[in-house]
């Protein structure tokens, strides 16, 4: 017997309207902002202008005259049934791959990058917008899963490894830093989209073989993951396009898979290097270090990584004292000079609006898993009052007590 929930609405009737009337509306365009937790309200108009702008680049996207997400059904059945066959899949598993259902095809969508500086803007009242790809119900979601499964835990496996801003802030507090050394930040340009698909594969090949595993079905992985890549159709606007370089945001595997390629990118283009950063860590397409050497050796450095692969651009920031990185800014403190130890303060962005979920709002209690407690730690420990009249407001959320980032 299932019992009524007692829990009321904390909307009001005509904020419940509000939302219903805004969903409803079509000459208007409602999604999250690509950083900062911002809701951005866009005309519609100009946000399918920055869409087919994006899709016009015939570099990433050629335009099709009909669907091809079907063609890739049977070919995902065969590799599956191999699998089965040779025993690397149980029948309830085989079937979870295939799927039941009638697949749908990939929505194209982008999110609006309102950090980026307004004069950058493609036109005045329309930021550029990060691509993604839904593909959730679509013929390879549930293999997308089955690839990654294998793939994630190879991804962690280089020492530059970074998990998140807590495991970046454990590892810096343990660093010590040359006095007379400057930081530095990079960010891979578009990461996902720019990795040349042969290039990827060889990198997911090599590192099977570098990581031998009996039980990993690495030739059927293979091309299953080809098969994403190159057969990774979508729909937009009422038209098909097919991503011919790259893969878009979307796909499960798809930050293992850039993780992966980047850490190979890292290995052969580092061999070509004189001088290396005396500290060097990436999450993903950002880069944070300590260059201990020259400035004219650092611009050396960073024109080798910018000319190893042509699709692999960098861009850099440097400074002698403080550099932002993922949640933190990290700086030379007053204590550097006798300690060679960084201090750390939490950053946000200019956009960012700050809106993490109250704890007395009205979600299911697994909800609350996804707060943000590296923020709320670093807010207690760096900003005082601020950050424990915050830590309070979110269920009494505080500083591990082996946690000092203060400086």
């Amino acid at each position: 017997m299932t019992h009524p929930s007692t829990l009321t609405s904390n909307l009001t009737p005509q904020e419940i309207e509000a939302l219903e009337d805004l969903s409803h509306r079509e000459d208007i365009v409602i999604k999250p902002a690509d950083k900062g937790s911002a809701i951005v309200v866009m005309d519609k108009p100009q946000y399918v202008q920055e869409c087919l702008r994006q899709l016009q680049n015939t570099d990433f996207y050629t335009k099709l005259a009909v669907p091809i997400f079907t063609d890739s059904i049977p070919r995902i059945q065969q590799t599956v049934q191999k699998l089965l066959e040779e025993g690397n899949l149980h029948k309830k598993q085989a079937d979870y791959l295939i799927g039941e259902q009638i697949p749908r095809s990939r929505r194209f969508y982008i999110l609006p990058k309102i950090h980026k500086p307004r004069d950058t803007w493609p036109t005045p009242n329309m930021p550029p917008g990060r691509l993604t790809v839904s593909d959730c119900g679509s013929e390879s979601y549930r293999i997308a899963e089955f690839i990654d499964f294998y793939l994630n835990p190879l991804s962690t496996k280089h020492k530059s490894y970074i998990k998140d801003t807590y495991d970046f802030v454990e590892k810096i507090k343990k660093e010590q830093i040359p006095p007379q050394s400057f930081l530095f930040s990079l960010d891979v340009d578009s990461l996902y989209t720019n990795i040349e698909t042969p290039l990827g594969l060889q990198a997911i090949r090599n590192i099977f073989n570098k990581h031998p595993d009996p039980s990993r079905p690495d030739e059927a992985l293979l091309n299953l993951l080809e098969l994403s890549l190159t057969c990774n159709d979508f729909e937009f606007h009422g038209e098909y396009y097919l991503q011919t370089k790259g893969t878009a945001m979307g796909k499960k595997f798809a930050p293992a898979y850039a993780n992966i390629y980047m850490a190979q990118w890292e290995e052969t283009a580092f061999s070509k290097c004189s001088r290396l950063p005396h500290h060097y860590y990436r999450y993903l397409d950002d880069i944070w270090g300590i260059w201990d050497h020259s400035q004219q050796e650092f611009e050396t450095f960073l024109q080798i990584l910018n000319t190893h692969h042509k699709s692999i651009k960098i861009k850099s920031v440097t400074n002698d004292q403080t550099i932002d990185f993922l949640d933190t800014t990290v700086f030379k403190g007053p204590n550097f000079p006798v300690t060679h130890h960084l201090d750390l303060k939490v950053f946000f962005k200019e956009t960012d609006t700050h809106a993490l979920l109250h704890y007395r709002s009205h979600h299911p209690r697994h909800t609350f898993r996804g707060i943000d407690y590296v923020g709320l730690v670093f807010a207690f420990a760096t900003e005082g009052r601020v950050g424990r009249s915050l830590a309070r407001s979110f269920g009494g959320v505080s500083a591990s007590p082996n946690l000092n980032l203060a400086s």
